[in-house]
């Protein structure tokens, strides 16, 4: 999506071509850091830790590139093999977008955004963070300069992906335990149409134009094609080939046009054209788990974020050749970049 985020990973990279200095750093949420951490991708090193709050997730700069805001939350983390019911009570207390002034990282407030604050899409004027309550089943409108009052609407169990288009009129929630998207037309904050989307979607994206959305299918191991204008499903296509090791989960779209997936457990990126369906590359064994995903402007460059590794892959997009992996601290889950939009 154009705002991430997409995520799970709310993931951005913005750089200079392979090759080349890149002078402006990325910032990657530490989900079980606490922390995000300040990345210089060309030397590959972590040169500042912000605490941002508990399990911060979600982030996205601001299109000035003043402020980044990172959804945090105070929920436990469960997950795969972990019994949800022996986990400690949310501290609701900790949920929130932190707000950090750039470059000095300071925090400079918390706006209050509902239970479980997850991933979220910044409108396109940066006006308004629509955010996704895990936790709460809800989509809550948050004023980034706290200039009017939060609105939420229920959307279905457990939203993640949210979307919004490039004129800022429609926003797309995916909903993993419902299994289905959510359309909303963004002015009235009223629900349009609903989406069945089988097999828990997860990542969503709406393409540069503003015609398609694009969603991934976790437990299907598919990629979903929609509509952005009425929601209805154009194309479905399988990912995974039969192998139930592909988990599609991060999305974003290259310049031109094709889609580029993380697939979970199986450690790969997939380049998909959706016009004609077919799967044109595998990235193979980019990192443990890679989750979020971003490209440079330029489309020269993917990067994920890998969590069970504690890394980031760099990629050059046309060679698929893994240029670097930084380490980057514990359980990272988004990248965000000074400059350029999200995705």
């Amino acid at each position: 999506m154009r705002h991430w985020l997409s995520a799970p990973c709310v993931l951005a990279l913005m750089a200079c071509s392979a090759g080349k200095d890149v002078s402006q750093p990325l910032y990657v949420s530490l989900e079980r850091g606490d922390a995000v951490a300040v990345v210089d991708p060309a030397s590959g090193t972590v040169v500042q830790q912000i605490s941002a709050g508990k399990r911060p997730r979600g982030l996205v700069i601001s299109p000035d590139g003043s402020r980044l805001y990172v959804a945090i939350s105070g929920s436990p983390i469960g997950g795969p093999n972990v019994d949800e019911s022996k986990l400690p009570p949310p501290d609701r207390r900790s949920d929130g977008i932190a707000v950090i002034a750039l470059p000095s990282g300071r925090v400079e407030r918390v706006l209050a955004a509902g239970n479980d604050p997850e991933t979220f899409a910044l409108s396109p004027d940066g006006q308004t963070i629509y955010v996704s309550n895990e936790d709460q089943g809800t989509l809550t409108a948050v004023s980034t300069q706290g200039a009017a009052p939060n609105r939420s609407i229920r959307v279905g169990e457990e939203p993640e992906g949210v979307a919004i288009t490039p004129d800022g009129a429609r926003l797309f929630v995916a909903c993993e335990e419902s299994n289905h998207v959510v359309m909303l037309d963004v002015r009235t904050m009223v629900q349009q149409t609903v989406i069945p989307i089988a097999g828990r979607p997860r990542g969503i994206v709406v393409s540069a134009d503003g015609a398609r959305v694009y969603v991934t299918a976790e437990i299907a191991g598919r990629l979903d094609v929609l509509s952005a204008a009425d929601g209805k499903v154009l194309r479905q296509i399988d990912l995974a080939r039969g192998d139930k090791g592909v988990r599609p989960m991060g999305i974003v779209e290259g310049p031109d046009g094709h889609i580029f997936v993380t697939t979970g457990r199986d450690g790969a990126v997939l380049e998909v054209d959706p016009a004609s369906g077919m799967i044109v590359r595998r990235i193979a064994a980019v990192g443990a788990r890679p989750w979020g995903i971003g490209m440079t402007a330029d489309g020269n460059w993917l990067a994920t974020a890998n969590g069970p590794s504690g890394d980031i892959a760099v990629i050059d997009r046309a060679s698929g050749k893994i240029l670097r992996q930084i380490k980057v601290g514990e359980g990272p889950w988004g990248i965000a970049h000074k400059v350029g939009p999200l995705h």
